[in-house]
């Protein structure tokens, strides 16, 4: 068992011996780390659905009420603690828990740390067997990409990152390494960019700074994704999959509700700009291979002479 040492909060070495114990679990049927650790995600993400559907319910009433929000700002405007009461008097009304978008973040937070420091901490994943040579697309599950060039042993135990690293061709010294770990850290940008961007949809918080915003991002995500081990960018990577799964989900169910309310036809929830994209370029192949497409039936034609 891990103990809990004075550097590590207690509850944070629980959570570490569950992790360690699930994955053990799964490993007599996989026999594969690397699956270990998704099913490891998809099973955190089926704990969080109900946290996730109730947040995703509480957004939208909260979407409902903006006019009645930005009525009671500017009555009160010059009476804060009124505009405060009168605010948690609309949330009462409409059964609106302001906490609720906040759960599933702040309990998924101890399960990234935890996990964090099973795969950087030999004395966490020297438990588990043959965990220390295990491999994603070629890549080791506990050492980060920006260490795979030719003595990664060294860089490990120096703990030294150089910057001048940043550059592939100077710290991938495998082709097919290097291959693998750029497919793996685009995989991961790709599905958080996407991922946040559904966020800001359900939210309403659209603005002309949020394109700004995802920029700064960027470098951030490269950076973190560098410096995360395989197996962390595979836990991200399918936690973000499966939150856009449910998001889509809830979003159909939500509208299902709505319609049941007010007798109207069920909305499809809105495409994100990635459906969209998808969905013109799959028209465009489409009319491309269609030879006739835009002109006359032969059918047509008889008719007309």
């Amino acid at each position: 068992m891990a103990t809990g040492g004075s550097s590590r909060p207690l509850m944070m070495d629980g959570i570490i011996n569950v992790l360690l114990w699930v994955m053990s679990m799964t490993h007599h049927v996989t026999h594969t780390w690397a699956i270990d650790i998704i099913l490891l995600t998809i099973l955190v993400r089926v704990i969080l659905f109900p946290l996730n559907r109730k947040m995703s319910k509480s957004m939208k009433l909260m979407q409902k009420v903006q006019p009645e929000m930005k009525a009671l700002q500017e009555k009160y405007k010059e009476k804060p603690e009124q505009l405060q009461k009168e605010t948690m008097e609309l949330y009462r009304k409409f059964k609106i828990n302001p906490l609720d978008s906040c759960w599933p973040m702040a309990l998924q937070m101890p399960v990234f740390f935890a996990l964090f420091r099973i795969l950087r901490d030999p004395l966490f994943y020297l438990r588990l067997p043959g965990f220390e040579n295990a491999t994603l697309f070629g890549l080791s599950l506990t050492i980060p990409p920006q260490m795979s060039h030719p003595f990664p042993e060294i860089a490990l135990k120096a703990g030294v990152f150089d910057l001048y690293s940043l550059l592939p061709f100077q710290f991938f010294a495998d082709r097919f390494l290097y291959t693998h770990s750029l497919l793996l850290l685009v995989v991961y940008i790709a599905t958080t960019i996407i991922q946040s961007k559904q966020m800001q949809a359900q939210s309403q918080a659209a603005s002309s700074g949020q394109p700004n915003t995802m920029a700064l991002m960027m470098p951030m995500f490269i950076f973190f994704g560098l410096l995360f081990p395989s197996g962390l960018l595979a836990y991200f990577i399918t936690s973000n999959i499966l939150q856009m799964t449910q998001y889509w989900g809830i979003q159909r169910e939500i509208a299902l509700e709505e319609s049941l309310e007010d007798g109207s036809t069920p909305k499809e929830p809105e495409k994100s700009w990635l459906s969209n994209k998808m969905a013109l370029l799959f028209n465009r192949e489409t009319d491309s291979l269609t030879p006739n497409k835009g002109k006359p039936s032969e059918g047509r034609k008889k008719k007309k002479k």
